[in-house]
């Protein structure tokens, strides 16, 4: 790596199980040389960052919660903001809108410009009045460019204020070298499931496609990778409509990738959630492209943008769980078209979202700023 220049890269919780996109990002910066900053530890995923790199307010103080409030109102810790100083970095990217606003104070310090990548849930949903950081509008007007990860959320942060020119399309990627195991379906027809059990990733709806064609295949099983607040409902639904629906729980990203290869396909009918929230874009859906996974969804928010419909997976109505069924029979009904739907899955996420090359677009957007 060339790194002569250098990135502070944001986020308040370091880092998040579900978002080892941004190690990735990190990792395969060339003429960057990143540097993770942020107030806490998030021990799920930590282990993915340079423990050299990482700077983490939480880490400076006695008293967390009092030096997170202290440095929003702009009295800061000057040991932590001077160790921050001495890296000299060229630009601060955060992660996510509120993280961005926070990272305001930074900038400041600093005296560095801020970029902040939106990902969904924090430009799709409303916002919320009196925030304690600043306003969306504020934020706009401060900030030096905004990232986009798909067309759907670039929309979302037009109609949210954040002026044009600021704005850029630039998804992350995946890195393909982890994703690159030969595909090997199971024996018998497995779905798989990946993410939160939550409203707006909709695995009620795909337990009622199920439901629909578990008479036709009684050997279709389906594997629920992931936790959430709606398990304890989902589970009684199962054991009502008597499916066999196997939850996994939380795994590593080396599981998935394993479970992701055998599927048949993988399925994953994210809905936009009564609070907004929706699917800005959907790394899982790239990660089971890469592996040459067939992918059934509905058309909601960035999935559309995912997934090319009728080319690497089947997209049908929002809530139509009809329309999901007949997807999902379509791929148990057709192995040469699973596999040609594979097949053009990969070469579409080596051409659109290898983290590799998305990393040399980032560079030329800090370059843009710096």
């Amino acid at each position: 790596m060339s790194s002569e220049k250098k990135a502070l890269i944001f986020r308040k919780r370091l880092l998040p199980y579900s978002e080892t996109f941004i190690a990735d990002q990190g990792a395969y910066l060339d003429t960057y040389q990143a540097n993770y900053c942020g107030f806490k530890i998030d021990s799920s995923g930590v282990q993915l960052l340079p423990e050299s790199s990482l700077y983490l307010l939480d880490a400076y103080s006695r008293f967390p919660q009092i030096s997170k409030l202290l440095f929003r109102f702009g009295l800061h810790n000057n040991k932590w903001l001077n160790d921050l100083a001495d890296i000299n970095a060229n630009i601060i990217h955060a992660h996510f809108l509120n993280d961005g606003m926070d990272a305001l104070r930074l900038k400041e310090k600093l005296n560095i410009p801020l970029i902040t990548t939106l990902h969904g849930h924090d430009i799709t949903k409303a916002e919320k009045s009196g925030s304690f950081v600043c306003s969306r509008k504020n934020f706009f007007g401060s900030i030096d460019k905004v990232i986009a990860v798909s067309n759907y959320i670039y929309n979302h942060a037009i109609d949210n204020g954040c002026p044009e020119d600021k704005l850029v399309l630039h998804s992350i990627g995946i890195d393909l070298e982890k994703f690159k195991q030969d595909k090997e379906e199971s024996d018998s027809p497995e779905i798989l499931f990946v993410g939160r059990l939550v409203e707006k990733k909709g695995l009620t709806y795909l337990l009622d496609a199920i439901n629909m064609l578990q008479n036709k295949y009684a050997d279709l099983k389906l594997t629920v990778v992931g936790d959430g607040p709606l398990k304890p409902i989902l589970i009684q639904k199962v054991e009502a409509l008597d499916l066999c629906v196997d939850f996994v729980g939380k795994e590593s990203p080396e599981k998935v990738r394993d479970r992701l290869s055998s599927a048949w396909l993988f399925a994953a009918p994210s809905i936009t959630a009564e609070d907004g929230d929706a699917e800005g874009l959907g790394m899982v859906f790239l990660e089971a492209q890469a592996l040459k996974t067939p992918v059934v969804s509905f058309a909601s928010g960035g999935v559309v943008e995912a997934v090319d419909d009728g080319v690497t997976g089947l997209l049908s109505k929002e809530k139509d769980i009809k329309g999901l069924a007949d997807s999902i029979e379509f791929f148990l009904e057709n192995a040469t078209e699973r596999q040609l739907y594979g097949e053009r899955g990969r070469k579409r996420v080596e051409e659109l979202f290898d983290v590799r090359k998305q990393c040399l677009l980032l560079e030329d957007i800090y370059d843009s700023v710096c």
